[in-house]
């Protein structure tokens, strides 16, 4: 019987967008928060339905099995539906349900107050980083009440008091020692199953694992409802011993370091580079970062230790859509990284995003040719969707489009009204990803049979020529 059993919602098998990319991680931040229980003394279970066929029946199994009297779900907006799914399950079952993650910290309130046959299944959310609060709020739990009067001092939850109002106690702050943490409970996971499923689509085994928390940078589309715009480091050398251990115990071919951003602070990263060395932690790795604080010296020491890739925000090639994002960096710095890279045997990915509000005609050519130019080894284009609690859904709430409970989903579509259809954009990421094949050819990036190019070139004049029908039937429209 375990006094908590933590929950991952997302099914591979029904993310469209995930099982095609077949790169599934850990569910690191539960991980966290069991090592966190269980160090303090609590019986905890991991339910992970990442790879769960059964779908839901896994987790009723799960239920049984482990007689959980609280049921924590990590929540993105991306499975959100799945989550709520969960939860009544939990709930029918007579656990109490706890919700946390960055959907429900920035919209608490669609969350307790979703009812499923006149009930909420939804005690409590936790609001941002849920290590310390969930240690405080667990005993009272554990009670088989739900005592909303002591609950009120616990910092960082929401819940809806007997009235069904909404309750959130006082932001808790986030934790400032990150190396007081226990490393996150790997041990609960079937780390064999990420292993075929890796090795059968990619023929190699990733893994993952964070150094900061955090991200200082003011992106407008940016979530940062959790760990915030802040930027709190682990100490170099623990980061550097994780990582001897995950390669001891392991035995990954790499390992992704999800931090918001690498290289923010450079003293820290010489440090973990001179760590690393000094205990024979390195690994093959990618990591994300910043076009603004790529230089040659940092990019050496991130390929003295194993670095692989690096993934870049890009965005856009129109500095004028780099700017309405407050993305803070320069389209002339994406052409100089790509470039760095390149010279130090590096891969890139580029994340691109269209449709962002302010983007012209002539805004999204700037794109295409900013990748025809640097030749990304990668590159993934999404059309842009405004998260609850950013500043983009502000500037959008009064466009948004009629959709159910406005859920977010995998699918790549428009969710606000603009001048173009998500048809449109569509065919525009099509455009991009031929043009950025054709010239990564021409360069003799790659090769491919004769046939293929021929191919090749054929797609890329009928996806050249959808975008310029949909544009001008756009334009007409839009015409009195």
């Amino acid at each position: 019987m375990s006094h908590l059993l933590l929950c991952n919602p997302l099914f591979l098998r029904e993310d469209a967008v995930e099982l095609k990319l077949m790169t599934p991680y850990f569910p690191l931040g539960l991980l966290y928060l069991a090592a966190s229980t269980r160090e303090a003394g609590h019986s905890v279970s991991i339910f992970d339905g990442m790879f769960a066929q059964e779908g839901d029946q896994a987790f009723i199994v799960a239920l049984e099995r482990e007689q959980p009297q609280v049921v924590g779900i990590s929540v993105l907006a991306t499975v959100r539906a799945a989550a709520l799914r969960l939860a009544e399950l939990a709930h029918r079952y007579g656990a109490r349900v706890v919700v946390g993650g960055a959907d429900p910290t920035g919209r608490p309130e669609s969350y307790l107050t979703h009812q499923v046959n006149g009930h909420r299944p939804v005690d409590l959310v936790v609001v941002g980083e849920g290590e310390q609060t969930l240690l405080e709020v667990l005993p009272l739990l554990l009670g088989g009440r739900l005592p909303t009067d002591q609950m009120a001092h616990v910092a960082g939850l929401a819940y809806l008091d007997a009235e069904g109002s909404l309750v959130t106690t006082p932001k808790r702050p986030r934790c400032a020692d990150l190396d007081s943490l226990p490393l996150p409970a790997r041990d609960l996971i079937d780390v064999e199953a990420y292993r075929r499923a890796w090795r059968k689509s990619h023929g190699y085994f990733s893994m993952s694992l964070i150094s900061t928390r955090g991200c200082p940078y003011g992106c407008k589309w940016c979530q940062k409802s959790v760990f915030g715009r802040s930027f709190r480091p682990r100490s170099p050398q623990k980061v550097a011993a994780e990582m001897r251990l995950i390669k001891e115990l392991y035995q990954p071919d790499q390992i992704r370091i999800v931090d918001d951003v690498m290289g923010i602070d450079r003293g820290w990263v010489r440090a973990w580079h001179d760590a690393v060395l000094s205990m024979d932690a390195a690994i093959p790795y990618e990591c994300l970062s910043r076009v603004d604080l790529m230089d040659e010296e940092l990019i050496r020491l991130l390929g003295d230790v194993g670095c692989r890739r690096i993934a870049f925000g890009a965005e856009s090639g129109s500095q004028k859509v780099l700017d309405a994002m407050n993305k803070g960096t320069k389209v002339e710095q994406i052409r100089q990284v790509a470039e760095l890279c390149r010279r130090q045997g590096i891969e890139t990915y580029f994340y691109i995003m269209l449709g962002y509000p302010g983007e012209e005609w002539g805004d999204i050519r700037q794109t295409v040719e900013l990748l025809k130019d640097t030749r990304p080894d990668r590159f993934s284009s999404t059309i842009a969707y405004p998260l609850p609690g950013t500043d983009f859904y502000e500037e959008v709430a009064h466009r948004l489009l009629d959709t159910p409970d406005w859920d977010y989903t995998a699918e790549n579509r428009l969710l606000f009204e603009r001048e173009y259809s998500t048809r449109f954009y569509r065919w525009v990421q099509r455009w991009l990803y031929l043009e950025w094949r054709a010239a990564r050819l021409r360069h003799g990036d790659e090769s491919v049979p004769c046939a293929r190019r021929l191919r090749q070139r054929a797609g890329l004049w009928t996806a050249k020529a959808m975008v310029e029908i949909l544009r001008l039937k756009s334009g007409a429209a839009r015409k009195p």
